[in-house]
Formats: C-alpha cells, structure tokens, sequence
C-alpha cells in the first residue's frame, strides 16, 4: 500500500528514492500521532446516554436498572448531575455478608455453601425494600477528569480493582464513564493501527 504511492520505477535512483522514503515517513508519522491521540479519558471514555441513580432513588429500582441494561454498577448524582457516590452490584446485594458464608474454606463451595449463600442473597434482597441509594453507596468515590492521562486511569482502574471510574467536569458535573472495557479497546485500536503502519 506504501508502495503506491511511490514511482513505479526507480530509474532514477536519487529524487524518486528520496519521495518514496519521505511518503513513508509521513505514513507512519500520521499512524503514530493516530495512536497518540488516545491518550486522555476523553478520547476513550463511554459519554451521551449514561445511567446513573440519585441518592434518593430505592436500591429497588437501582436493582432493576442493572438487569435491565446488563451492568454491574451506577454513578449517582445530585439534581445538578454533580457526582456524589457510586454504587456497585456488591453494594446493592451486600454480598460481604454472603461472601463470609464460604470463608475460612475452599475457594469452590460445596452444595450446601451454594444454597446457603443464594438463601443469603434472597435475605439481603428482603431487606433491601424500602432502603435507600444513600444508604449503601460509596460516598467521596474516585473520579477523574476528560483531560485525565489515560495511563493514569488505567493505574487507578487496576491497583484499586474497580471496574469504572466517573468522569466529571470542572463543577463534579459527570460527562462520561471509563471502564476497563474502555480501556482494552483503546489498547486493541493502538495495537491494530500500529501493525497497519508497519506493514
């Protein structure tokens, strides 16, 4: 493909030489600065239409939410989208509580361990009803910025294990979600365009 656009013959071993080198040059600056310029949250991040829940909302309907559109966590906002929590699926079903149902023992549960955590997790939804966001989420979370270094979102991602981060502007308002699918796709796209630059 370089090759193209290089002269179909190089009689004359000076100038024609010279352009076909520069052309691939350009090439490959262009595929570089391609790359390159995924290097903030923005350029990476989920943004439009995010799902998100107030603290006044039930753990009910945030419950719901996440089975509806097959996710494992929310933000949760003020009535100015201000960012004030998070809340994960861990939080809503409380499932420290059904985690030391195993501990001290295998890392696979017997049959019994299996029932008694789902009759566990069955306790924990009956005395969810009637609670509130404000009461299980994660107050203060970890946020970052559009302008964020993209490398130093995926630290945060990795050495804190969590699996989004709230992206927020200058007023805490939240403008997007970086997760580690995020992530793996930007990695995957600079991988893709830096094999099609050295080709």
């Amino acid at each position: 493909m370089l090759l193209r656009s290089c002269p179909a013959t190089f009689r004359a071993a000076g100038r024609s030489t010279q352009i076909c080198v520069n052309n691939r040059r350009l090439v490959m600056a262009r595929a570089k600065a391609s790359i390159e310029t995924a290097h903030l949250v923005k350029d990476v991040m989920t943004s439009g239409n995010l799902f998100s829940c107030g603290p006044e909302d039930t753990v009910d309907s945030a419950l719901e939410l996440l089975v509806q559109h097959r996710i494992t966590g929310l933000p949760v906002v003020d009535a100015e989208s201000r960012v004030v929590g998070v809340v994960s699926d861990f939080d809503l079903l409380a499932l420290d509580a059904v985690g030391r149902v195993n501990e001290d023992q295998n890392l696979f549960p017997s049959a019994d361990q299996s029932w008694q955590a789902f009759k566990e997790v069955k306790k924990m939804l009956a005395k969810s009803a009637g609670k509130k966001i404000k009461d299980v989420m994660t107050v203060q979370p970890i946020t970052v910025r559009p302008e964020t270094n993209l490398e130093d979102a995926t630290n945060i991602l990795i050495i804190k294990k969590i699996r989004r981060l709230p992206v927020v502007d200058s007023d805490g308002k939240l403008v997007g979600l970086i997760s580690r699918g995020n992530i793996v796709k930007a990695a995957l796209a600079a991988r893709r365009a830096s094999a099609a630059a050295n080709n």
